[in-house]
């Protein structure tokens, strides 16, 4: 078999079929740009009952004439004639032609009443002033127009000395997306000073940090190039946060395979003269360890697919992407550039022939023989130290609020704590129950419209329910104003809208609990009034927290053994044996289970972080199960050549050491690339990036130095039970 760096001529033709890869692609993929998104619709749950909501509030209360926001003016003593001047000079400006993309309107109640009023808090502290932007938040136009009533809302409260701040759903989704579309490049730059710095201490060498890193660059543009094809084809949402997290993920395994295979070719080249010749024995050896190591994160991102979470099916097939174009590259293109560069390659290094063994560390060295001369008492003390670990995570705190990860400092977050300081918490965001009708009568159903505003307030954790039959939270009468119809009804007259205050945050875990019982209610109520053709459904953000962490819950009963099993098939075909896997996903399971115990406890005690994303569980899971079982393929596969050749003890012991310095190095980078996310203001990202850094350093440290050895060391051959192919292993590492 001739591979594709046999000689010159075959290297470099690998490295010109590449770049014309690279050309391709870049004529016919579209721009990210077209195919990314940041509607938070778009990675939602699919089919769930608060998203038909959503979409019943889109469909019968057009948002083309804008998202809602609110401004919000604070005075801890109440409000004086100037500052309330302020206040009706800040409207006049939301209604002024100053301001285009901003929509204004002081709807007229039946006592003449304007819309404002209501909204001024019961203690007289806080004045909420609602108003719509027009627009895509992703279009510039929605952004500038917020920017402006920022301005003037800052501008005008520091006039008077009053707080003022600006939140709602349109002024969140505006944070969002500038956040979003910060984090790409940041990370990116971030990421790659990072891989220079360790690369750089790592080998000294110019040509082996500058040539790899630009080669990891170009297999980022083809996977970026590739995800968008794929997107527009499949119609699959992309959002900056997926490419984000698609470099971090593809600079952290792509600068693994370097060293990997870097580390085992300088070890050949030792033995040989021949670059060539020390290349191909180097991928032999290593590159099924690569493909194996590969295929594990591959299996377990692609199976995302099959969840019902739109975030997961989304982001699990790019990841995959990433990872698949990675490989083909760490097979092909790679090895190429390294065997070109020839002995130019370890610069100013010298390395030559018959050269004495450069690989193993003395640490390492005797770290493997501290582990095979007592494997019990060190598989019995770390197994007790990583369960001990798990328990902080019986702790956790499930966060549910979005805003909440925000910076203190981003203006929605400024603002709702400002309405905090006057509302009640479920006033701020409040849960919305759609009654739709068949026909266009649906002020036809106001008396049972108005019972089941009744049944609703009378559920436990609501505080009151406002609707057409109650616009302020009492029963006006069977003859509702036009003002309320206006307000609650949808134009087209097939439904109405009744809002339902909850007690407490409505981003608690207990508030979730609530939708529960208020879905429970609704059913039982039409049941027995014998409604026909009704639908009523249940939507707003507490709906929307209950649905996901529902999905979340279905998903990781699902796709948690569905990714451990397909990891255990992997690994058995890879080793050719049943125990050796088995104990392999045993230690990559106890690893995953102590990071998040330990992330736990870093995050409520001593971060004080006021809960996890609940989210990041499975997210940690999966990424932790994938790239754990990385190093354990290299480890295992290079037991398993040492012993053979050397016998189990000093086999084990001579493995620990010649991997001991490739892989711990390997573990420091891509960990370091993932901690970069912990430099983001994002809180739920920062989580991610810390819990999966921990995790692979306890992988590094612990798992592949100390668990893994000693578990071998005690079942000595019995770990290749039964050899399912031949008796010599292919796949080493270095």
């Amino acid at each position: 078999m001739n591979y594709p760096y046999h000689n010159i001529k075959s290297a470099v033709i690998t490295i010109l079929i590449w770049i014309g890869v690279i050309t391709a692609l870049f004529l016919v993929a579209p721009p990210m740009s077209e195919v990314t998104t940041n509607e938070q619709e778009e990675f939602l749950p699919v089919g769930v009952e608060s998203v038909q909501a959503l979409e019943i509030l889109r469909d019968k209360y057009p948002m083309d004439d804008g998202i809602p926001a609110i401004a919000v003016f604070h005075s801890d003593d109440g409000f004086d004639e100037p500052e309330l001047g302020a206040i009706r000079e800040f409207t006049e400006f939301l209604s002024s032609d100053d301001l285009p993309g901003v929509i204004f309107n002081q709807i007229s109640t039946v006592d003449g009443l304007i819309l404002i009023d209501p909204f001024q808090s019961p203690d007289g502290s806080t004045f909420a002033v609602p108003f719509k932007v027009i627009g895509s938040p992703s279009d510039p136009s929605f952004s500038n127009s917020i920017d402006e009533a920022v301005a003037q809302a800052h501008s005008i409260g520091g006039r008077v000395q009053i707080n003022a701040n600006l939140t709602g759903p349109a002024i969140i989704l505006r944070d969002a997306v500038k956040i979003f579309q910060s984090i790409d490049i940041r990370i990116t730059l971030v990421t790659i000073l990072v891989v220079i710095v360790i690369m750089f201490l790592i080998y000294r060498s110019p040509g082996l940090v500058f040539i790899p890193l630009l080669i990891l660059v170009s297999a980022l543009m083809v996977a970026r190039f590739v995800a968008a094809v794929v997107v527009d084809l499949t119609g699959l949402p992309l959002n900056d946060q997926v490419t984000s997290i698609m470099s971090v993920l593809l600079f952290g395994v792509g600068t693994n395979y370097v060293l990997f295979i870097v580390s085992r070719y300088r070890e050949e080249i030792t033995r040989s003269g021949d670059r060539f010749q020390a290349m191909e024995s180097a991928m032999k050896k290593v590159g099924p360890s690569i493909i194996g190591s590969s295929m594990t994160t591959v299996v377990a991102m692609f199976l995302l697919i099959f969840s019902m979470l739109g975030s997961f099916k989304t982001m699990g097939p790019m990841l995959a992407i990433t990872v698949s174009i990675m490989l083909i590259v760490a097979l092909t293109v790679l090895p190429a550039a390294i065997v070109l560069m020839s002995r130019m390659a370890f610069w100013p290094n010298r390395i030559s022939a018959n050269q004495k063994d450069v690989v193993t560390i003395p640490i390492w060295q005797k770290i493997g023989n501290f582990v095979v001369n007592r494997p019990r008492t060190v598989f019995l003390v770390t197994t007790a130290v990583l369960l001990i670990a798990i328990t902080p995570s019986i702790r956790m705190i499930p966060s549910f609020n979005f805003i909440d990860g925000f910076p203190d400092d981003v203006e929605s977050k400024a603002g709702y704590e400002l309405l905090k300081k006057g509302f009640a918490p479920g006033d701020l965001s409040p849960t919305t129950v759609f009654v739709h009708t068949p026909d266009n009568d649906v002020i036809g159903q106001s008396e049972f419209i108005e019972l089941l505003a009744q049944k609703i307030e009378n559920s436990p954790g609501v505080n009151h329910v406002k609707g057409m039959t109650r616009p302020y939270g009492s029963y006006i009468g069977d003859q509702p104003d036009a003002a309320s119809l206006k307000m609650f009804n949808s134009p087209d007259g097939t439904t109405s809208r009744l809002d339902v205050s909850l007690e407490g945050d409505p981003y608690s875990e207990k508030a979730l609990t609530v939708i529960d019982g208020l879905r429970s209610t609704i059913k039982s109520t039409i049941k027995s009034q014998s409604m026909t053709g009704v639908e009523v459904l249940v939507g707003g953000d507490t709906a929307v927290q209950f649905d996901t962490k529902t999905v979340i819950d279905e998903d990781t009963k699902l796709l948690a053994p569905l990714i451990l099993f397909a990891i255990l098939g992997v690994l058995i075909v890879i080793q050719r044996s049943l125990v050796a896997p088995l104990y392999l996903l045993f230690s990559v399971i106890i690893s995953y289970a102590a990071t998040f115990g330990i992330s736990i406890f870093i995050f409520q005690d001593l971060l004080n972080h006021t809960g996890v994303a609940y989210s990041n569980g499975i997210w940690i899971f999966v990424f932790l199960v994938a790239l754990g079982a990385d190093y354990n393929i290299f480890v295992i596969a290079r037991i398993k050549e040492e012993t053979e050749r050397l016998g189990f003890n000093e086999g084990i012991a001579v493995a620990v050491g010649k991997t001991g310095g490739v892989v711990t190095s390997a573990g420091i980078i891509l960990a370091s690339t993932f901690a970069v996310l912990t430099t983001l203001p994002l809180r739920d990202v920062f989580q991610l990036g810390m819990a999966v850094m921990l995790g692979v350093l306890i992988d590094t440290f612990v798992v592949r130095t100390l668990l893994v050895p000693s578990m071998a060391a005690i079942l000595k051959s019995y770990s290749w039970w039964p050899s399912l192919g031949p008796g010599k292993s292919s796949a080493t590492l270095h």
